[in-house]
């Protein structure tokens, strides 16, 4: 049975029930509990394991698959897919809880980071990773017409996975995990500061122009898209008044 500590009074965020479940079972993977291949319990079991819903379980589930470690396979199950350097750095994601960082701090990294990991890819890309990258942007294309709130959540999910698969691409394991990372801490970042729903205007033209400059091994096309991107998304977060829904 999970159990959160109140920090109210304190000015520390309380851990979300889905991210001690997630934590959990890294934990378990790192020591080996279950190996590479191994197939988690179902839903209904960690949803009787933790005492959470199931809609918690998922949550906690879909964190650990955009970490890489998990596969979660329609009608099969989730396999444990193994644990690299971006699990290691992990506990980086904690320091947007109590450090100091803010929106120009996390998009300066983001820029640096970023335009070397596009032109990578565009160097190192396969045919696969193509085709990874277009099924993320069809989806992302699919949600982005919708203003539900789980629409808005579906259409961050997909767009963090896009910006891991350009990782991917680079074939470097040290970028991947600083992707990771950075992904989960600018969604930290954009929900203490009441962004979280605020959704970039032709997001999916910005993903279409990245994901041509990779297909076409422009290493200068790609830096240049996702500069413009990120610059872009910072600038939106910096924006005071309503979304750009």
């Amino acid at each position: 049975m999970i159990e959160t500590n109140s920090n109210e009074g304190t000015g520390m965020n309380v851990k979300l029930k889905s991210d001690i479940v997630a934590d959990d079972i890294l934990s378990k993977l790192v020591n080996g509990v279950w190996a590479p291949g191994d197939r988690l319990p179902t839903e209904a079991e960690l949803c009787d394991v933790y005492g959470v819903s199931r809609v918690t379980v998922r949550e906690g589930l879909k964190k650990l698959a955009m970490m890489d470690v998990i596969s979660i396979q329609q009608g099969r199950g989730t396999f444990v897919k193994g644990v690299d350097l971006g699990t290691f750095m992990q506990p980086m994601v904690n320091l947007i809880d109590f450090g100091d960082f803010d929106v120009r701090t996390i998009y300066d990294a983001r820029l640096y980071i970023e335009t070397g990991t596009c032109r990578l890819a565009a160097l190192h890309r396969t045919e696969e990773d193509l085709r990874t990258l277009e099924r993320t942007l069809q989806r992302m294309k699919a949600v982005s017409q919708a203003y539900d709130l789980n629409s808005l959540a579906a259409l961050r999910t997909h767009d963090a996975q896009f910006h891991v698969q350009i990782a991917l691409a680079s074939k470097n394991e040290v970028l991947k995990a600083a992707v990771i990372n950075l992904e989960a801490i600018s969604a930290a970042c954009a929900k203490r500061i009441h962004k979280a729903d605020y959704v970039l205007q032709n997001v999916c033209d910005d993903h279409e122009a990245i994901l041509e400059a990779i297909r076409a091994r422009d290493p200068d096309a790609a830096q240049q898209a996702i500069a413009m991107h990120t610059m872009r998304s910072e600038e939106l977060l910096n924006k005071e008044g309503p979304s750009n829904l």
